[in-house]
């Protein structure tokens, strides 16, 4: 809202507007255009400063009493440090606004419905990716678990996700508890986190913009960067989703904190007492840290990674503080109050419902312990008159000092951490998101897209303005901090996205002006830009076209990036086939295990016998079962461990490794491999491209012949879209005794001989004698 000390500074420096000031006070509200007499130039700086407002063709004066008394000079004096009504710029009273805004969170909305199809299968739903299954499975738990309340998580999720599981068991339990309703709630969850956080960057934006041009731009590059719009796609139930509310709602509070410090003067007036400390709006700020931080402690196992920028912050802003020559008290108190709020709410949580380990609950509470030191060091340095190199050297030797203590004191919580650094940030797996982004040539543009290139020089450009606005030190720190993780795993560039997109944004729309297609942005004229003009036709479409240009990566990359991680038709069919086949067996866990690659693991178990817990066994035996050449030694291992092998084209190798011989061979024998005894193919889906094998003991087929004949037996196989012929061969001993084992019921030729074997003795290892008799 516009303040009469806006409207006195606006005539100061532009005294020709008072006329039409004086004009648009005088009708009635509303009014159009044609009821006042005021030249449309001046008309239009009225309303790009917030004078008058627009509501469709209608107009309004903003704030008519502030404006009548900024037109007559009649100021307070503590006006530009009340902040005890909640005078946010977020709320939009324009129709034409309100509609982009809705537009553009349509447009988010949008970018995560690729997966629709592939969601909505055969009546199920079928989340994308591996790790959705894992909380699949503990929401159902908990469901199952008639005493489960929301505070009492399983022990298996207590230490890693237990606010996330708990959130979407309450969500399941409301709309109808059964494992049906817990789908439902997975797979639209991340929609609604991503919708949360676009809200909350539009708000993060124009708070620290003053320019709703740019706060929109910011929504619509969020909705198409690629990294965050797969990991909060239709069926992504991953926890990233969940963490992204929690660290936006943090960086808002903050944001805010900084706002209101800009309206303080230099002192306080003394009788204002507790509000002029704490005002409405800076409580509510802080509120939000504190809630952001302890929900977001409680979210996931790596918390501390997130909340860590609130340290960085807080040593930056004492720096910013004491070389403006300034108190970092306004800034960084409120801040720290917030911090301490989050820290007794995950230490809360942690000593009465048990949730995450001590380390992980502490997290917050180092981060303000840390935060308390450097804010005593910046104040003093402030009020002693000290230079910032010097509070500089303070902060590095206390950051070292707090190493040593934490070492001499804690050292396994030391341990801990380094620990978790070595083993969960720096290591390298063949697991994607944990790769780095610049590893790979140019496969962080297709992450990312040009947002990254157009952010870059403006994220430079904010180094240099958070000096003189305490606003931008926080998107800052933060874009920067977690362009550092990303560099090191691509995971955290959903992280990077809410930030990253304000710099992306201003920059687009410091483009537009450069094209004549815009006003300057507010940052770079120091001036509030309250509002948007609606564009001529050649303007709109220039904009436009600089805007599908920038994103254009993103736009192509967002479906494929989400694609990537959608189950295909043939591998829902193949597992519901075997949920099928297990059922009519009777099979129970584990004889009914699927064993396949790991990353699908997850999937097939959870429709075929619901525990998708864990995918340890197949990530640590499958790639070597493919790529054995000893099937035997491997039956062994799986035998009443996993009932079924799932094969694809991926595991094609060698010939005569086990992945080929199955995949290609269909277990039957070729010049290069012999036939497979225990591994009998029983589906195919997809023309073959899934294949399931049954892990089974395999009839004997026992003969006589000539002393050391070669013995070859095969009989047809007829499955329900596919046939082959299996094939096994042995030879004869010297005194012309043969066996062979074989996987697959039927008749088999033997020569001029057949045999028959029935699926007892396929199931049961019995012999068949050839030539008649059991």
């Amino acid at each position: 809202m516009v303040t009469a000390r806006d409207v006195r500074d606006l005539l100061d420096e532009r005294p020709d507007l008072e006329p039409a000031v004086e004009v648009v006070l005088e009708p009635e509200e509303p009014w159009v255009f044609e009821d006042v007499d005021v030249d449309s130039g001046a008309f239009g700086e009225l309303v790009s400063h917030g004078i008058v407002t627009r509501d469709g063709d209608e107009y309004r004066i903003a704030d008519r009493a502030a404006v009548r008394n900024g037109l007559n000079g009649e100021i307070r004096a503590t006006e530009s440090t009340d902040d005890s009504s909640f005078d946010f710029e977020f709320f939009i009273t324009d129709r034409f606004e309100r509609g982009l805004l809705v537009g553009v969170l349509l447009l988010v909305v949008a970018f995560r419905l690729f997966s629709l199809s592939s969601v909505f299968q055969g009546g199920d739903v079928v989340l994308t990716g591996n790790d959705p299954y894992f909380y699949r499975y503990w929401v159902e738990t908990m469901l199952a678990t008639p005493e489960a309340t929301f505070g009492v998580v399983p022990d298996g999720i207590s230490m890693g996700e237990p606010l996330l599981v708990a959130t979407l068991w309450l969500a399941s339990s409301v709309l109808g508890g059964t494992p049906e309703v817990a789908g439902h709630v997975l797979a639209w969850y991340p929609i609604v986190s991503a919708i949360i956080t676009a809200l909350l960057v539009y708000l993060i934006t124009v708070t620290i913009t003053d320019d709703r041009r740019i706060a929109i731009a910011a929504v619509a590059m969020f909705a198409v960067v690629p990294a965050h719009a797969y990991r909060t796609s239709l069926g992504f139930a991953d926890h990233h989703a969940f963490d992204y509310p929690w660290l936006a709602l943090t960086v808002l509070g903050i944001v805010i904190v900084a706002q209101e410090a800009q309206r303080l003067d230099a002192t306080v007036d003394d009788s204002s007492g507790l509000r002029g400390l704490l005002p409405p709006k800076r409580a509510a700020a802080m509120l939000a840290i504190g809630v952001g931080v302890g929900g977001q402690t409680l979210a996931w196992d790596a918390s501390p990674l997130l909340i860590a920028p609130i340290g960085l912050y807080l040593a930056a802003d004492a720096l910013r503080a004491v070389r403006a020559g300034e108190s970092p008290l306004p800034t960084s108190g409120p801040v720290l109050l917030g911090t301490i709020l989050g820290a007794i709410i995950a230490w809360t949580a942690h000593t009465t419902v048990e949730w995450h380990t001590t380390l992980v609950a502490s997290a917050p509470a180092l981060v303000a312990i840390g935060g308390i030191g450097v804010l005593v060091a910046g104040e003093l340095a402030y009020r002693l008159d000290q230079p910032a190199k010097v509070l500089a050297g303070i902060e590095g030797v206390g950051l070292v000092a707090g190493i040593v203590a934490l070492t001499t004191l804690r050292p396994e919580y030391w341990a801990r951490l380094t620990t978790g650094v070595t083993d969960r940030l720096l290591a390298r797996r063949a697991i994607a998101e944990t790769q780095g982004l610049f590893g790979q040539s140019f496969g962080w543009l297709l992450l990312i897209g040009l947002v990254l290139v157009l952010a870059l020089p403006y994220m430079a450009w904010g180094i240099r303005l958070a000096l003189e606005d305490e606003r931008w030190l926080v998107p800052t720190v933060y874009s920067w901090y977690f362009l550092v993780l990303a560099t090191i795993q691509v995971r955290f560039l959903g992280e990077l996205s809410p930030v990253v997109v304000i710099f992306a944004a201003t920059g687009f729309i410091h483009l537009a002006e450069k094209i004549d297609c815009s006003r300057p942005p507010a940052p770079f004229e120091g001036t509030r830009v309250p509002d948007i003009r609606i564009p001529d036709r050649e303007p709109l479409v220039a904009v436009v076209i600089l805007f599908l240009f920038v994103t254009s990566v993103s736009i192509v990359q967002v479906p494929v990036k989400t694609s990537q991680l959608t189950i295909s038709e043939g591998q829902y069919e193949t597992a519901d086939w075997i949920a099928d086949h297990s059922a009519e067996q009777g099979h129970e866990y584990p004889e009914n295990y699927v064993f396949s690659f790991w990353p699908d693991t997850r999937v097939y178990n959870y429709f075929v016998n619901g525990e998708s817990r864990s995918y340890g066994y197949a990530q640590s035996n499958y790639v070597d079962f493919v790529g054995s050449q000893d099937p035997a030694e491997w039956y062994d291992r799986l035998d009443g461990r996993a009932g079924y092998v799932v094969t694809t084209p991926i595991v094609v190798g060698n010939e005569t490794m086990l992945g080929t011989r199955l995949q290609v061979n269909n277990g039957s024998r070729t010049d290069a491999a012999p036939g497979l005894a225990h591994y009998r193919l029983i589906h195919t889906e997809t023309d073959g491209e899934y294949k399931v094998f049954e892990l089974v003991d395999g009839a004997v087929i026992q003969g006589e012949a000539e002393p050391n004949e070669t013995v070859t037996v095969r009989t047809d196989v007829e499955l329900e879209n596919f046939s082959f012929t299996y094939v096994r061969e042995t030879t004869a001993d010297a005194n012309g005794t043969y066996s062979v084992r074989v996987a697959h019921p039927g008749e088999y030729q033997l020569g001029n001989e057949s045999v028959s074997v029935p699926e007892s003795a396929v199931e049961n290892g019995t012999t068949v004698t050839a030539g008649g008799g059991n």
